[in-house]
């Protein structure tokens, strides 16, 4: 299965979450699940990303021209460059069989919220899983509940 993860890529990342998301990342790569995700070395994608290779599985990155030199970074087994992180998204999604969101900032919320979308408007019926580690998204979770 190709699974999308959604996550911070940023390296300041609380270490309560890297460690919690390794358990959770450690254990999906064992199974027979492929990585597809948004191309960044540091934070939760990175160690997405590591911990996938580790366990040598294909992972499909995804890259907009904007962050083109964190591709030079690491080794995929398939690259895929895109104009903007709109269409990025929108192909992070496609190429996925399900959607998995990691704690994370603006960006996870906003692949988090497209994909949401999509589903409501019934533009695809793939899962979408968010790992509330340590409580991350509880605020979100709320709001949502309320709209």
């Amino acid at each position: 299965m190709n699974i999308f993860i959604g996550c911070s890529a940023s390296e300041y990342i609380a270490d309560k979450y890297t460690e919690d998301c390794k358990i959770f990342l450690e254990e999906l790569f064992s199974l027979d699940n492929n990585l597809v995700f948004g191309v960044c070395s540091k934070g939760l994608m990175g160690l997405s990303y590591d911990i996938a290779i580790r366990n040598g599985r294909l992972v499909k990155g995804i890259c907009p021209l904007l962050y083109i030199e964190e591709l030079k970074k690491i080794r995929c087994t398939e690259e895929e460059i895109t104009k903007t992180i709109g269409a990025r998204t929108d192909m992070l999604v496609q190429e996925s069989d399900a959607l998995i969101f990691l704690p994370g900032g603006i960006g996870t919320v906003y692949e988090l919220f497209s994909a949401i979308e999509w589903k409501r408007s019934h533009e695809f019926n793939k899962p979408i899983i968010i790992y509330n580690s340590f409580g991350h998204f509880d605020k979100l979770l709320e709001f949502l509940d309320v709209i």
